[in-house]
């Protein structure tokens, strides 16, 4: 016998973790939408993701690590583990380059004139092999995006397709951005789901020497906000106020490329610790998380998050406002001794941060409250290796 709907809403209303609530979701369709009614009612302004876990995007490491009360458990897992055999087989050799909505981006083994990719669905355990790509350049020293229906919908809301591959009715487009060390001008190319090819390459029409901008791009896994997937570039450390720094955006429906300077409203005294990364806030607002440290305490460790102003739209390479948002103070386990620590931040995800210390320790800090959580070692991991996994609660 079926328990009435009032009921079950009451039990679900008890499950305090949202990765637990996010489990109970997954349980029949009736529950999922019980649950995700429950989530709204008791979290109305926290984002519609949340970190479950992250990727290390190294040879090594084809293993998604969970978070705590993590929808996938407690212990690493390997990525063959979501799939049967077949698929398994298939990315037993491939690297994790992006994720988003619960959906990874691989790159499978292959020839060095070739980039081969495929999209991973982890929660229904199935894999899209995309056309091959030609290529010229190194995968890791470029940008990838995932974009879904809702990223080019007006309500946000996903729209299934007949037309669209199997399993993958919420997917739109995928994109690649080339970068090199040589300083050369990027490249784009575009995966349509509607086309099921691979666009004529894009170069854009920026030359990133004229602007001083040196160096790849500063994360591999684009952000997505409003529709658009944003990478960052020109950070200087030795000049952090500089005006350097902008943003390479492309559009979801158009493919369109842009290239955004950011007058950033920093300090010029300001000691920050470690370069900025792009996030999106809980009311889906494109942001800047600065680390900082200008004493030689513990106390000085905070996060600078800084807000852009959506109102203010740049056209060309003109800047767009941010404006100060708040600070956050991280605060450490009491067990660690936080004058002897150095951290280095690694990524943000669903108000959840995670940074990796000198002693190769992670920890996740809540972006509201800024209390830290020491998570297991996981040895030396850069940024660019770093993925963070979401579960993204309208899918149900």
């Amino acid at each position: 016998m079926s328990l009435p709907e009032d009921m079950v809403r009451e039990v679900l209303a008890r499950v305090k973790d949202e990765g637990d609530l996010f489990t109970c979701a997954g349980t029949c369709r009736r529950w999922s939408f019980l649950a995700a009614d429950v989530r709204r009612r008791r979290w109305p302004y926290h984002p519609s993701s949340f970190l479950s876990g992250f990727l290390i995007a190294k040879s090594s490491a084809r293993s998604l690590f969970p978070m705590p009360a993590s929808v996938f458990g407690r212990d690493r897992r390997l990525l063959r583990s979501f799939f049967h055999d077949a698929v398994g087989s298939l990315l037993k050799r491939a690297t994790p380059l992006a994720a988003r909505h619960g959906l990874l981006l691989m790159r499978l083994p292959s020839s060095r004139a070739l980039l081969q990719l495929a999209v991973c669905n982890l929660l229904v355990g199935t894999c899209d092999v995309l056309p091959p790509l030609e290529s010229g350049w190194r995968y890791h020293d470029s940008g990838y995006a995932i974009f879904t229906k809702a990223d080019c919908s007006s309500t946000g809301k996903q729209q299934p397709s007949s037309s669209s591959p199997r399993g993958y009715s919420a997917l739109f487009k995928v994109l690649v951005i080339c970068g090199n060390r040589d300083h050369q001008p990027f490249t784009l190319h575009a995966f349509s789901y509607c086309d099921g090819t691979w666009n004529t390459p894009t170069e854009t029409v920026f030359d990133p020497t004229k602007l001083g901008i040196c160096g790849p791009l500063m994360h591999r896994n684009a952000v997505v906000c409003h529709g658009t997937a944003h990478w960052l570039v020109g950070w200087d450390h030795l000049c952090p106020s500089d005006s350097r720094l902008h943003t390479i955006d492309v559009d979801a429906k158009t493919s369109q490329v842009s290239l955004t300077k950011i007058v950033s409203p920093i300090r010029q005294n300001l000691h920050i610790y470690d370069e900025p990364q792009l996030s999106v806030s809980a009311n889906g607002i494109l942001s800047l998380i600065y680390m900082e440290r200008p004493g030689n305490n513990w106390q000085g460790f905070q996060l600078e998050i800084c807000t852009r102003k959506d109102d203010e739209r740049s056209e060309g390479d003109g800047p767009v406002t941010w404006l100060y948002s708040r600070v956050v103070e991280l605060k450490p386990p009491n067990q660690i001794q936080a004058e002897r620590l150095h951290l280095t931040f690694l990524g943000e995800k669903g108000g959840t941060v995670v940074v990796r210390d000198n002693y190769m320790n992670f920890y996740i800090a809540d972006l509201e409250t800024g209390v830290m959580e020491k998570l297991k070692y996981h040895g030396h991991v850069s940024r660019q290796m770093f993925i963070p996994f979401e579960i993204y609660w309208p899918t149900f």
